[in-house]
């Protein structure tokens, strides 16, 4: 009797979702399809209502676009830059009640009585189905345009989505949660989501839009200002593949100069170059490692206008005595300019700018947003940071407010102004690419012996093609705040772009250097920010100090020590930005990312990958000694301890203020160089190779000049690690390629990992073998 009810229930509910499916959108009247042509790179359907075309891109990517007439609007394009793709080969065939187009990867089947779309892996396991998408007719900003939107119906799921940029609210997985996609100081909107079922969606429309998912079983796509319903699906299963996909689709991300990976000294903010020097100073002086020095806002005496303030009477001597020092600098650059100046004269005369502040405040009365969008704009924008710093010398470019920011109004500046391309609401979400793209093309037409980087409060698909860093805003300065960075920064990552890092402390309310209890903060954020993409400190002090030194002599051993870490670990990080760049690799990587198909670790946003052997596990509890967190299944390495430990469940680690937990996965090499000051001081030698044995792993080490784009012409170097597990041996692979500057001999020290060796920052007292490498292959044999 009980087996025959649970059969009752099982059979009702079946039902209930074969009705929940079939019903789609019931509010919507259908669309069936009334015509069917095939064309060589995809199939277009005449609807009822519009036209509906599938172009087949790749055997992975498929491109969806629906329009309200018989013809597709030509709408420009500024995040997809590619435009033309190999034809990839598909099959195509056709019924009364369906059609459907295959590739290698992809089963798609377009329901002829309703239009739906469904998307398949090639077995047929389902994996999206786009079943309703609507053009509604509207005005927004005086322009006769439609809303748009797609709605799927998720009875049937349970699937975890990541992605959409990086937003505030701590939520990791983004299953029943409804998420603007609009951007705001410390919310950035990129409309890209991925699914744990493999897939990914690029939402290909630059206005505000919308992921809803609060009633779980449903999800709503939608903008406000659209000509067609226009998105891509791109298909894994990995995500690595995913994001790959999305960087074909919008441009790699280039390598940024060595230094950048260092760490970043800042503050808000100092206030002369006496003061910026004698900072440098103390750190060379002091012998902690840093590589970078950025100079705040208020170094101008109009805003916009390049003109230094009489605290820096001598910009370039400041900017070549940093270099003396092997300090790199960055500077602030607002969108944004004052009146009185006769740069913002001549730019108001040209018409280069959108809107103006009508009410004086905390900015003058006048300060204006400069046109992004207009090609004319961009160039003169570049000037002036040409002639203003990069002649000067100047290395990197903090792009702030770039959102763009509008104070004390809800509605953003673009949505009800316009641009030089048309309406600012059809372009809400693009500013920070194209001011970018001003900077970006700026430098890189100047020159090719300086890498650039950009800091950007702001960011957008396609970003990542203009060296572009995000961080997370003006976030506050306390432990709820730092909690939530961790999901942000991985949903970021999962957004495709692959740099990102906070304002170490927070950037606002009350950071007292002299706390015990904001130290103990401190701390811990540095700790996890020395395992972001970029290391840099940031944030306002109510003693208006913010370095190492600044939190006492305890905390300053802690900080020094994650410090030298991140340089010992330079090695690695720099062959992960040629990963990045070379292979669309994402360095900062939630547990979803390599463990898929693992719940559990679908559901985790406090702990992540960084690269592909290091798990990282900040804390952010304040008192904590202890670490709750779950290793994936796998064999894994204390990093502190060397002592192996088992996954696939969840653990307890010591975790004393001076300890993140860090566990290393069986299979990784590690390497790890000498200590420097700065990333450049002398060349990675020795390298001490820390293998973790339980599992077959390889990595390749990645070599270059350091901060040129020769790289891109083929001059650099790598060199490929093997470990085979079963008969314990590590290859060394030949090396391939070469550059100026390059070791032609160097040493490595083989260290294989176990409890108590091989553990911890310093170098390991001895090593397991030394080998003296000369560009041939040799193995060694534990």
């Amino acid at each position: 009797m009980k087996n025959r009810i649970i059969v009752g229930v099982l059979k009702l509910f079946g039902c209930l979702l074969l009705l929940a499916a079939s019903a789609g959108a019931q509010w919507n009247q259908l669309n069936p399809v009334k015509a069917v042509k095939q064309q060589a790179d995809g199939v277009v359907f005449t609807m009822d209502r519009g036209t509906l075309r599938l172009e087949v891109c790749a055997d992975s990517i498929v491109r969806v676009t629906y329009a309200p007439g018989a013809t597709f609007p030509d709408t420009p394009q500024y995040v997809v830059t590619k435009n033309t793709w190999a034809p990839a080969p598909f099959t195509f065939t056709s019924d009364d009640k369906s059609a459907t187009i295959a590739t290698g990867k992809l089963k798609i089947t377009i329901t002829k009585n309703d239009g739906a779309i469904l998307f398949a892996d090639a077995s047929g396991g389902k994996l999206f189905q786009d079943y309703d998408r609507t053009l509604t007719p509207a005005t927004v900003n005086g322009e006769q345009t439609y809303h748009s939107e797609v709605f799927s119906n998720l009875w049937d799921s349970n699937e975890a989505f990541y992605g959409l940029g990086q937003h505030q609210a701590g939520v990791w997985n983004y299953h029943g949660e409804d998420v603007d996609i609009s951007q705001d100081n410390t919310n950035i909107s990129v409309p890209v989501v991925l699914s744990s079922r493999g897939y990914g969606i690029f939402w290909n429309n630059p206005s505000r839009s919308r992921f809803n998912n609060r009633f779980p079983h449903a999800l709503y796509l939608s903008a406000e200002v659209a000509d067609t319903v226009d998105y891509y699906f791109l298909y894994g299963p990995d995500f690595d593949k995913i994001i790959a996909s999305y960087r074909e689709m919008t441009g790699a991300a280039p390598l940024f100069g060595k230094w950048a990976y260092g760490y970043w000294q800042c503050k808000n903010k100092y206030n002369s170059e006496d003061e910026v020097l004698a900072v440098a100073k103390k750190y060379r002086d002091q012998k902690i490692p840093v590589d970078n020095i950025v100079q705040d806002w208020f170094w101008w005496n109009h805003m916009g206008e390049p003109v230094f303030n009489k605290n820096y009477p001598d910009p370039k001597g400041m900017i070549d005595q940093l270099h003396k020092l092997d300090f790199h600098i960055m500077f602030s650059f607002w969108p944004y300019f004052d009146p009185p100046s006769p740069v913002y004269d001549d730019m108001a005369s040209k018409g280069y700018f959108i809107d103006k502040t009508v009410v004086g405040g905390f900015h003058p009365q006048g300060m204006a947003l400069y046109d992004a969008f207009n090609p004319a704009a961009r160039k003169y924008y570049w000037n002036l940071i040409n002639t203003g710093l990069f002649q000067l010398g100047a290395d990197a470019w903090w792009l702030d407010t770039d959102e763009p920011e509008t104070e004390g109004r809800q509605t953003p500046i673009l949505v009800n102004n316009k641009v030089s391309i048309g309406s600012g609401a059809r372009y809400a979400d693009l500013f920070p690419l194209m001011t970018t793209t001003a900077v970006y093309e700026g430098q890189r037409s100047a020159t090719d012996q300086k890498r650039v980087f950009i800091l950007s409060r702001s960011a957008y698909a396609g970003v990542q093609r203009n060296s572009v860093s995000a961080w997370s805003g003006d976030v506050e300065s306390n432990w709820l705040a730092f909690a939530r960075q961790i999901p942000a920064g991985l949903n970021f990552e999962l957004s495709g772009l692959p740099y990102w890092t906070t304002d170490i402390g927070g950037f606002i309310n009350g950071g007292n250097p002299d706390d015990p209890a904001y130290r103990e903060l401190y701390i811990r954020w540095f700790e996890y920010g020395s395992f972001c993409p970029i290391f840099r400190a940031h944030g306002t002090r109510t003693t208006n100090q913010n370095e190492i030194w600044s939190y006492g002599a305890d905390a300053q051993t802690i900080l020094t020590s994650y410090d030298r870490l991140r340089y010992r670990l330079l090695p690695y990080i720099y062959s992960m930005g040629w990963m990045t760049t070379d292979q669309g690799y994402t360095p900062m990587r939630a547990l979803a990312m390599d463990f898929r198909t693992d719940v559990r670790a679908q559901n985790i946003g406090d702990e992540y990958m960084f690269g592909p052997a290091i798990l990282v596990a900040p804390v952010t509890e304040p008192g904590a000694t202890v670490r709750h967190l779950y290793l994936p299944k796998a064999k894994w390495y204390d990093f502190w301890t060397g002592k192996a430990v088992d996954g696939g469940a969840a653990i307890d680690t010591a975790a004393p203020i001076e300890r993140m937990p860090l566990f290393v996965r069986a299979g990784s090499i590690l390497p790890m160089g000498p200590d420097v000051q700065w990333a450049s001081e002398k060349p990675a030698d020795p390298i001490e190779l820390r293998v973790y044995a339980g599992a077959d792993g390889h990595f390749t080490l990645y070599e270059d000049q350091g901060d040129t784009y020769n790289y891109e012409k083929g001059a650099f170097a790598t060199i490929a690690f093997a470990w085979d597990d079963a008969s314990h041996t590590l290859t060394i692979g030949e090396r391939k390629g070469s550059f100026t500057g390059m070791l032609g001999k160097r040493t490595f020290h083989i260290v294989f990992v176990g409890a108590g060796h091989g553990a911890g920052i310093d170098p390991s007292a001895t090593a397991d073998k030394t080998m003296e490498y000369t560009g041939a292959q040799v193995s060694v044999v534990r």
